[in-house]
């Protein structure tokens, strides 16, 4: 049986990212990583500027295969996980191989959820998360001329642009009454269906696709209302899942990803998980949840890396703690989500306006700002970033931050907001 010292399941951005500063540690120590992907590291963040012809295919790809053989990491695809043993520490593949590790991260990623109506699986409907996908998506885009995006959300955002980009006519289906709504408020989704429609974008909102119709490839997509509407390609963004099959019986506490403490550590001993996969505690917001972007799994990688050489319940650990950020453009301008995006519990409040075009929704709880969507307003995210992680109590100054010409920056500045 192949025994490593250091044993990464996923060979995204945390898991890679985190082989390589545990290299940076240790010089001699065996590291092996698993994906059940055939490719070596490409960046998910880059898939859409491929679609829109601002990359070529080759810059897709973040890693060369002799940059982890001069690590020595040794990098190992298509190898499905199907059991994992915590106590005997053993990882079986459903290929029959196994690998016994000393230390082990888990940083497999999510999955696409995929819509189960009729006709589903007829060529032509697609889901962009996968370096497959985005040559699949690729190549219908140049034969199509009608392009139908189903779901909100930023990989809803990219599908549009990339359909428009390629001169194809493109709709989007959306379940609530506005773009995204349910996430970023009225207005905000307002502003959202408002820039794609100037783009020549159609936005049908209050709707649901019944059925994809087709023989063997699609041809148009049929609403709840019995509304046809052309298409020789779909693009489905409704969010992803984790696979957490594999991990029944194997010891580790499950919620809706693997549970971590600040460090990033499971409840079980030598066993660490980083990326979307990890649930962990959140030290500024106090509480665990998912943080499924690019940039924090890149930053969750070079910690966990740090701490998996130090030990499990090592005093050189060292927490993750960061203000999560994700920005993508929305044509010509940009749409931002800063720190925690949930709103139970939380105030409220807008700055700037539907009709300026530049609107921002701030998340305010026990008097401190907690996180923002922001559209069109891209120099508020540093100052909010600093609020934020500073925990800069805010009270009299809450009219203040209705005005788009009220700098945030002061508030770092100000006596208690005053």
């Amino acid at each position: 049986m192949k025994k490593v010292d250091f044993l990464i399941i996923g060979g995204g951005i945390a898991g890679t990212t985190a082989a390589e500063f545990i290299r940076i540690s240790d010089s001699s120590g065996s590291i092996a990583i698993v994906t059940e992907e055939a490719d070596r590291l490409y960046s998910r963040v880059m898939l859409p500027h491929y679609l829109r012809d601002k990359i070529p295919y080759e810059r897709l790809y973040v890693r060369k295969p002799e940059q982890y053989k001069e690590k020595n990491i040794e990098l190992l695809t298509n190898f499905q996980v199907e059991k994992i043993d915590t106590k005997s520490k053993i990882i079986s593949f459903s290929k029959g191989d196994q690998i016994q590790y000393e230390k082990l991260l888990i940083a497999s990623g999510g999955k696409v959820n995929k819509l189960k109506i009729s006709g589903s699986d007829l060529f032509g409907v697609t889901y962009l998360r996968t370096i497959k996908d985005v040559k699949e998506v690729k190549d219908l885009m140049k034969k199509a001329k009608n392009g139908v995006v189903i779901g909100g959300g930023f990989i809803g955002i990219e599908y549009a642009q990339s359909f428009a980009h390629a001169g194809l006519k493109t709709t989007c289906v959306v379940r609530e009454p506005n773009f995204w709504s349910s996430v970023v408020g009225e207005n905000s989704g307002k502003l959202i269906n408002k820039i794609l429609e100037k783009n020549g974008v159609e936005v049908i909102n209050n709707s649901e696709v019944s059925e994809f119709v087709g023989k063997g490839s699609l041809n148009s997509i049929k609403l709840k209302s019995d509304k046809d509407i052309p298409a020789e390609i779909a693009g489905v963004g409704i969010g992803i899942h984790m696979e957490l099959g594999h991990l029944k019986d194997s010891g580790l506490e499950i919620n809706k990803g693997v549970l971590t403490n600040e460090f990033l550590e499971t409840s079980t001993q030598d066993v660490w998980a980083a990326g979307d996969i990890a649930e962990f505690n959140d030290v500024l917001f106090d509480k665990h949840h998912l943080m499924g972007n690019w940039s924090n799994a890149a930053a969750q990688g070079k910690i966990v890396g740090q701490n998996l050489v130090s030990g499990w319940g090592s005093k050189e650990r060292e927490k993750f703690e960061t203000i999560s950020a994700y920005t993508i453009s929305i044509f010509d301008g940009t749409f931002t989500f800063l720190g925690d995006p949930a709103t139970e519990d939380t105030q409220l409040i807008e700055r700037g306006s539907l009709e300026t075009g530049s609107l921002g929704r701030l998340h305010l709880r026990n008097d401190q700002i907690v996180g923002a969507s922001l559209i069109n307003l891209p120099a508020d995210r540093s100052a909010l970033t600093k609020v934020i992680k500073n925990r800069v109590k805010i009270s009299a100054s809450k009219e203040k931050l209705k005005d788009i010409n009220f700098e945030l920056k002061n508030l770092l500045s100000l006596d208690n907001g005053q």
